[in-house]
């Protein structure tokens, strides 16, 4: 069913609770494992119902994944670019993106989908464009309008996005992805950001380069050691 076709109030309001209940089957049981009849016990309704709104249970799985990538979207749009210093901004931002990423319910979703990605490419591009690619777009933005105040290097901003990302999560993400069970401490993310943003700014020749190793090395590699 195309997502911008009007419903009225009754049916949107049977589709939503259809998709929620969709979406902690396919959590816990993956989309092979969850059939229509466990979604329609949990959500009630019939088979009509489904096939009318969504076509079979493929057409479930893609709202479903639809619906995880808004819910994912508006957290990472919510995510504060303040007025503050750049390394202050950066590192708030940098915290709030980790607190997303790591968040239970983000994981559920990211392990739901990436085992279908296969047979859903075309949502791969979406939930990677519309949700994962959002928090990029906003450092992008940041960083033109630095570049312009003469506050940041005048390098290309989308790059300078992508490597401050690429550093704030680390492994972060596919740890605990695959560990599952492992969490990070909130401390040991609040100074693994502060250390990613450090880095960054002393890359871009800003801050004073980082040479004490022991004091600035990051809280995972210190649990390795």
């Amino acid at each position: 069913m195309s997502e911008t076709k009007k419903i009225d109030p009754r049916t949107e309001k049977r589709r939503e609770a259809i998709i929620e209940a969709a979406r902690e089957l396919f959590c816990e049981h993956g989309l092979s494992g969850t059939t229509l009849e466990m979604i329609i016990a949990e959500a009630g309704g019939s088979r009509r119902t489904i096939y009318e709104l969504f076509g079979n249970k493929d057409g479930v799985f893609e709202a479903v994944i639809r619906n995880c990538t808004g819910r994912v979207t508006k957290i990472m749009r919510d995510l504060p670019i303040s007025e503050k210093p750049l390394r202050e901004t950066l590192i708030d931002f940098g915290e709030n993106l980790m607190t997303v990423l790591t968040q239970s319910d983000t994981l559920r979703y990211m392990r739901m989908f990436l085992g279908e990605v296969p047979r859903f490419p075309h949502l791969g591009r979406v939930f990677y464009e519309s949700g994962l690619m959002t928090g990029r777009r906003l450092l992008k933005e940041y960083f033109e309008q630095q570049i312009k105040l003469g506050r940041f290097p005048n390098h290309d901003p989308e790059q300078a996005a992508r490597f401050l990302v690429s550093l704030i999560k680390s492994d972060y993400d596919i740890r605990q992805l695959s560990f599952v069970g492992w969490e990070p401490r909130t401390g040991d993310l609040n100074e693994h950001v502060t250390l990613a943003v450090d880095m960054f700014l002393a890359g871009y020749g800003l801050g004073k380069p980082i040479t004490d190793q022991k004091e600035t090395q990051s809280p995972q590699l210190r649990q390795a050691e």
